[in-house]
């Protein structure tokens, strides 16, 4: 009987040596007759399923789905199934790739109502599957967040890296439950690599990575950097270069694996990897092999990554002039697709490495002008730094600059205001606009304004008379 071999099933998921050809020939049974299943039976066959590592085809989670859909009072069937059922159906259909959107939103209307009686291991189980799930019902889990924080100190400590990576998946906006469990984290060490990833890459991805405990999760997890693949080193890397790392021994240790692995990188892990590395000061170990690596392989960059390349590689380098020729000439074909961010990046590079190509700079220029109307304050005072930078003088995009910057002078930051003042003096370029402009926003911030922006300020509008 179908009742029978659902209880054989499940004896057979336990056994010490498992029969996975046994568990196949059941499937075929349980999809050639499924209405002889209840929902609980169908609940059951599929977590025996789960638990032998044995994968359920699409066909047979259709199957098992239909019939436990087939009527409302299913729900009431589905209201009783046992957590790890629940949890293991979603897990199978996952694993499947057969996830019913129906049956999903009704199982996570079970979860949410008895969220409050979940143990801590089934709230981890919950959140990691959920999230793996891409679960958008903001109730369920506003209900997980507030459940796991009544339990955050009982969550087995191998249990605490996934819940922090499935919570980080579901967007969970509640930054200091996130740290609360990085923090326990930590308290209890890491015991496996993996660990040291979700936990970092589920943190920055939420932004709730500060400095400090950026170092304490660098701290503990010191020991398992040589066993770091190419991927999870750019991750790390590209993480705390954004959350403001200082862990010496750490950082060092990271950028020796990454030198190790430079040929394993892909064009997107070397993006991270060169930008990160530009950043945390590791030109010592990676100042050569990743811009070796990146004019190796500059073909397979798209134009946004080569600009990004270019400013990377110019802070990266201590000589940049080696690397950069290669990057402008391959950025050239590309000029048309750049966004203000990408010009950005280009002529900070110029500007760190003073020196320029001539045909890719008339292109940027000309782009430039295009794009003038939407330009932020950044990269106003990014290109008019690089063009004082290099004493190149370019009286028409100058001009057309200062019309936007006075335009959004307002929204300069502080360091802006002096550093784009000086560069507009600096350049030859003494007119009122958009000096004036400029003036007027300074002296109502000067009291803010650090004293390096605020010394060029001073030489600029003293050159300028």
């Amino acid at each position: 009987k179908m009742a029978e071999l659902v209880q054989i099933a499940g004896a057979f998921s336990q056994a010490s040596q498992r029969d996975p050809e046994m568990l196949r020939v059941m499937m075929g049974r349980v999809q050639a007759d499924p209405s002889s299943l209840s929902c609980w039976s169908w609940a059951d066959f599929i977590f025996s399923l789960q638990r032998a590592g044995v994968k359920p085809d699409k066909q047979l989670l259709k199957a098992a789905t239909d019939v436990m859909l087939t009527n409302i009072y299913r729900f009431d069937g589905l209201k009783k199934l046992k957590t790890c059922y629940i949890v293991g159906f979603v897990e199978a259909s996952l694993a499947a790739g057969f996830l019913h959107q129906r049956m999903f939103q009704v199982l996570s209307k079970v979860m949410e109502e008895r969220m409050e009686s979940l143990c801590p291991q089934e709230l981890s189980k919950v959140a990691l599957t959920w999230g793996q799930a891409n679960c958008k019902d903001d109730a369920l889990v506003q209900s997980l967040c507030k459940a796991i924080r009544r339990n955050l100190s009982s969550i087995p400590k191998d249990r605490i890296s996934y819940t922090i990576h499935g919570l980080c998946l579901l967007h969970c906006k509640d930054k200091q439950l996130l740290m609360d469990l990085a923090f326990a984290w930590v308290a209890k060490g890491p015991e496996k690599s993996f660990e040291v990833l979700h936990v970092i890459f589920g943190l920055a991805r939420s932004r709730a990575l500060d400095p400090l405990l950026c170092d304490r999760i660098a701290a503990c997890s010191l020991q398992f950097v040589p066993h770091f693949d190419a991927r999870t080193i750019a991750t790390i890397l590209w993480a705390f270069s954004q959350s403001g790392c200082t862990h010496v021994e750490f950082l060092e240790s990271l950028g020796k694996a990454a030198n190790l692995k430079t040929a394993e990188f892909s064009v997107k892990d070397l993006c991270e990897v060169s930008f990160a590395a530009s950043k945390l000061s590791l030109a010592t170990t990676l100042g050569s092999c990743i811009p070796a690596a990146v004019v190796e392989r500059v073909s397979d960059f798209k134009g946004d990554q080569l600009a990004l390349m270019m400013h990377a590689v110019s802070r990266l380098s201590d000589n940049p002039g080696a690397y950069l020729p290669a990057l402008e000439r391959a950025t050239l074909p590309h000029v048309s697709t750049l966004r203000p961010l990408d010009l950005r990046y280009i002529f900070m590079a110029w500007a760190k490495a003073r020196v320029s190509d001539q045909h890719l700079m008339e292109a940027v220029v000309a782009r430039t002008a295009e794009l003038v109307d939407g330009l932020d304050p950044s990269t106003i005072n990014s290109i008019a730094w690089a063009y004082s930078e290099l004493q190149i003088s370019n009286e028409d995009l100058f001009k057309a600059l200062g019309v936007r910057c006075a335009a959004t002078v307002s929204l300069f930051g502080l360091s802006h205001l002096g550093y784009t003042a000086f560069a507009y003096v600096r350049a030859g370029m003494h007119g009122e606009l958009p000096l004036i402009s400029i003036a007027r926003e300074a002296s109502r911030r000067l009291g803010k304004m650090h004293p390096i922006p605020g010394s060029l300020l001073a030489r600029a509008f003293i050159q300028a008379d």
